[in-house]
């Protein structure tokens, strides 16, 4: 199995932790790891490293629905006149026609941005530059401030300006709302069940999204591979957050390490293991 870029077509394919094809945008250095093509317009993944101040101004999308999950650092969120400070594990929800904007505060921050649809997905390479860096540059790397006056032709976006300071600081959820509303949940937070050995948390479902996506974590001790299964009607993207997952996919065995990122589409057989907790 090819890693590290992007088939352009609807295969299985892997990304190690921050290596797809990058571009330096906001003071952030973005790695994509799903895009339109490989997904038949469904969905975008991007990876986000930056330092303080690096993020996107206020923004809205038509037609796309964001979800926002914090690995490391803190990352403000300005949302319907508010700002959320959100930590590693916690996330967001963002649907269309929400205005909002991302500003990272820590020296070090990192997170993952999905967008639903074939066009928000080309937003961030738009904006920016190709970048051959992993971590943006220790000098003039730029901020979110740079792009308030910029445009994203073709990304289903309309760039509003800059963040507004002085907004109240809300916290985040620990229960998921009953619909496709703007949310910021917090880490570990969300629908639980538990099936044998392992906890599955359902940080967005059905009823957060209009039926486009589910966002789940799965935790579990070391133990046996699962059955091998395959899904008709959708794709499932695997992240390992931490630890060390075995993944099959189709005839080939991988493993997963922090950061690292699998995408298998529907029609493929598939399982999954927990090497490492």
């Amino acid at each position: 199995m090819r890693f590290n870029h992007l088939p352009g077509e609807a295969a299985p394919y892997g990304i190690r932790a921050g290596m797809g094809p990058r571009h330096l945008v906001g003071g952030m250095v973005t790695s994509a790891y799903a895009g339109a093509a490989e997904t038949g317009g469904a969905f975008a993944l991007s990876m986000l490293t930056g330092g303080r101040d690096a993020g996107l101004p206020m923004l809205r999308h038509a037609q796309s629905h964001v979800a926002l999950q914090v690995l490391e650092g803190e990352i403000e969120l300005f949302m319907q006149g508010a700002c959320w400070r959100l930590v590693g594990g916690d996330y967001a929800s963002i649907p269309a026609g929400t205005d909002y904007g991302l500003r990272m505060t820590r020296l070090r921050n990192r997170a993952m941005l999905f967008h639903t649809g074939a066009e928000a997905g080309g937003l961030l390479a738009g904006l920016g530059t190709p970048y051959a860096g992993y971590v943006q540059p220790d000098r003039d790397a730029g901020t979110w401030a740079d792009l308030t006056e910029a445009n994203a032709p073709g990304c289903d976006t309309e760039i509003l300006g800059a963040l507004s300071e002085g907004l109240p600081v809300r916290a985040p959820l620990r229960a998921l709302p009953d619909a496709a509303v703007p949310y910021v949940l917090e880490a570990g937070c969300g629908a639980h069940l538990v099936v044998a050995d392992q906890l599955f948390t359902f940080a967005g479902g059905n009823a957060q999204s209009d039926g486009r996506f589910l966002t789940l974590l799965t935790e579990g001790p070391q133990g046996p591979m699962i059955p091998p299964h395959m899904h008709l009607r959708h794709d499932e993207t695997f992240f390992c957050a931490a630890g060390r997952i075995r993944m099959r996919a189709g005839e080939e065995e991988l493993e997963l390490a922090p950061g690292d990122f699998l995408f298998v589409p529907r029609g493929t057989p598939h399982a999954f293991q927990f090497l490492e907790p």
